[in-house]
This record gives C-alpha cells, sequence and structure tokens, in this order.
C-alpha cells in the first residue's frame, strides 16, 4: 500500500469512530459515581432491633398456726392433765373439775430442747453449755400432780427438794385419812403394780409404800381409774411430794 493509501484508511476510521460516539453508545461498565434508584437502602426496611424483656418475681409467703388442747374429766374419775406450754393442769375429784392454769411452772423439762450433752435436764446433769436450758420443772407427787424444779447451778442441775402444787386446785381427792381405809391391802402397795380399791382411797402399810424399784419408802398410794389397757395401777409418792403434808384436810 502507497503512502497515500495508508493516510486515505487511517481517515476513514476516524470518520467510522467519530460517527458511533454521535449515536450514543456507551461502555457496559458505568462510572463508579453512578447510582440508580433502587442502589439506596431503604430507610423504613434498613433498621433491625432486638427487644429483650426479661420477668422477675417475688413471693413472700407467712404462716401461723395455733393448736390448743382440751382435757375433760368425767365425773367420780380422778385425773389429771398438764399442757406443757401453759395450759391447764386439771383434776376431777369425784365428780367436779377444778382447773388452774400452769403460770408458776414453767417451762416443763419435758418441753425444752436437749442440752448440748443430748439429754434433758434432770438432777446433777450437765448444764454448762451455753445454750443449755437454765431453769425447768418435773412433774411430781401422786399421778404427776406437782412440780419440782431443776435449776442450773456451777455447770449441773440442782434438784428442788419436795413438790411444790397448783393454787386454786381441788386435791380432796388425796385428803390424808385419820386411818387407813379397809379395803387397802394388807400387803405393802408397790408403785405402777395393778389395784383395786375405789378412787380417791389412800393406802399404804404402817405408812409406807414400795416404789416401781421395789424400795421402800414413807408415802401413800392412791389407786385411779382405769388407763388405755383397762387396769387401774398404783400411783404413789413420799410425804414430801404429797398435796396435802402433814396434815389431814386439803
Amino acid at each position: 500500500m502507497t503512502r497515500t493509501s495508508r493516510i486515505s484508511a487511517l481517515a476513514m476510521s476516524a470518520l467510522v469512530s467519530a460517527a458511533l460516539g454521535g449515536l450514543g453508545c456507551s461502555s457496559s461498565n458505568p462510572p463508579a459515581t453512578s447510582n440508580g434508584a433502587g442502589g439506596s437502602p431503604e430507610a423504613t426496611g434498613g433498621t433491625s432491633s432486638v427487644n429483650t424483656n426479661t420477668d422477675t418475681g417475688t413471693g413472700t409467703g407467712t404462716g401461723t398456726g395455733t393448736g390448743t388442747g382440751t382435757y375433760t374429766g368425767t365425773g367420780g374419775t380422778t385425773s389429771t392433765s398438764t399442757d406443757p406450754t401453759g395450759g391447764t393442769a386439771s383434776i376431777d375429784s369425784t365428780g367436779g373439775t377444778t382447773s388452774a392454769p400452769n403460770t408458776g411452772f414453767q417451762p416443763l423439762c419435758a418441753s425444752v430442747p436437749l442440752n448440748a450433752d443430748g439429754k434433758a435436764p434432770t438432777k446433777g446433769g450437765d448444764c454448762s453449755g451455753a445454750a443449755d436450758t437454765q431453769l425447768c420443772y418435773k412433774t411430781c407427787g401422786p399421778q404427776s400432780i406437782g412440780f419440782k424444779s431443776e435449776t442450773c447451778s456451777s455447770g449441773a442441775y440442782v434438784e428442788q427438794s419436795g413438790c411444790s402444787f397448783l393454787t386454786g386446785t381441788d386435791y380432796s381427792c388425796y385428803k390424808i385419812p385419820a386411818s387407813i381405809d379397809a379395803s387397802c391391802p394388807t400387803t405393802t402397795p408397790k408403785a405402777s403394780d395393778p389395784c383395786t380399791v375405789a378412787e380417791c382411797t389412800l393406802c399404804s402399810l404402817n405408812g409406807q409404800y414400795l416404789d416401781s424399784s421395789g424400795a421402800a419408802k414413807t408415802g401413800y398410794c392412791v389407786c385411779p381409774a382405769p388407763g388405755a389397757t383397762g387396769v387401774s395401777k398404783w400411783s404413789c409418792a413420799s410425804n414430801t411430794a404429797w398435796p396435802c403434808p402433814g396434815s389431814l384436810g386439803c
């Protein structure tokens, strides 16, 4: 090709390029700064949120309980009932019931917690523990109608001598007779042995009875109404633990 022909070909190529540009053709890769109508995020749908709910609750409960006990004797029955929490000791003597609140002999040793040594308060027992009971009462006398104290002294319990009794209570069932009733046995009555004499009849042999171990003691016995087994058993106590010591009346 001659030089003139090459110049003509180049000129023709330039004309074709110019013609195509005039028709609006463009590259398939738009400029980086160009944004279409759908390129922007949706304002109302572009927010994501997480809600966390924590539920808490508190509850308070209270409860109280009250227990009461009632003991009712029947006419002609000699019986005793002691409420260790301060209730009523009752004695039904030949048809009438006389009651008195046990306000002076509290607490009973049978109702207090065991001491540090695991034992209940008793004569000569240890009471050196910081939380050990310092004073309580045991029952004594015929049918356990009296009370005697156990007092902690120098780390050991000292037991009251004799027996104390509630005031305002009818003890006529335990009245000491001028002479022993003819229905009493001719042998020495023994505590806890079966008996058959009438209630409120004091018995002894020459002023003595036998305790449950068989040891001779000075005092008296009475024959209460039959217990749950249907058998009456002697209930005995020494003179010093009798409701009417040193006299014939109550």
